[in-house]
């Protein structure tokens, strides 16, 4: 392969040429940006009730990631037009819940998709993140594990990032960023308390999707996460 071209006179330490996966990506990205007119809502959620019922779990607990994807899947059934993608002069809305996650693997980063995920008990949620993110750093993903998602989400918050503005992946219309859980003071029923927040960056092709629409979704979004009584069910 030949060399590129660097218009800059500057010392080169040394040219790397992108892998396939980083190939995808930068034209997925390019996608997303030519294609839709981004815009973005952020809201500081508060996961405390999330993190007080995975201690109670104990040993079977699922990861934080596991429960805001069940959240999200479920609050998407009331919020369609966040799980839907416009073509020309329409809006296709699915029928079907099928999250994005994003892995990062050696190469850069991969969306793999969970189908039906509102269908999926936190359990099953767990199993299925597990089983793609394992075949994802290991290249085994085929086109049915990266094909036909219709909303994504990526957590950033193990690398200690608080919020971002991701760009979705083409055709969809929104992608959610979750950022750190950190532990912040509050006063709850007049009594000083500790509460685990986290920032939420949701980002939407504004030519269909209005902004009070995008706040509505994660409105709702966090009070799922509020409600432990909701963890398990359909």
């Amino acid at each position: 392969m030949s060399s590129p071209t660097v218009h800059r006179n500057l010392p080169v330490r040394e040219t790397r040429a992108l892998g396939r996966v980083r190939r995808i990506m930068a034209q997925t990205m390019r996608d997303s940006v030519d294609r839709a007119a981004l815009s973005q809502v952020t809201r500081d959620m508060d996961l405390t009730a999330v993190q007080a019922a995975r201690q109670a779990a104990g040993e079977q607990r699922v990861s934080l990631n596991v429960y805001v994807l069940a959240g999200v899947a479920r609050t998407l059934r009331a919020h369609s037009w966040l799980n839907a993608e416009l073509v020309e002069q329409s809006v296709v809305i699915f029928d079907v819940i099928n999250l994005g996650v994003a892995v990062a693997v050696p190469d850069g980063l991969v969306v793999a998709v969970i189908r039906d995920a509102d269908q999926k008990s936190l359990t099953e949620l767990a199993a299925a993140v597990a089983d793609l993110a394992q075949r994802a750093r290991t290249g085994k993903l085929g086109m049915a594990d990266i094909d036909g998602g219709t909303f994504t989400v990526s957590n950033l918050g193990m690398f200690g990032i608080d919020g971002g503005f991701p760009l979705p992946r083409p055709p969809e219309g929104a992608i959610l960023l979750v950022g750190r859980v950190r532990t912040e003071p509050a006063l709850v029923n007049g009594a000083l308390a500790e509460r685990q927040r986290a920032w939420f960056s949701l980002t939407f092709d504004h030519r269909f999707i209005d902004g009070a629409t995008a706040a509505a979704f994660l409105q709702d979004l966090q009070e799922w996460l509020l409600d432990e009584g909701r963890w398990n069910t359909p």
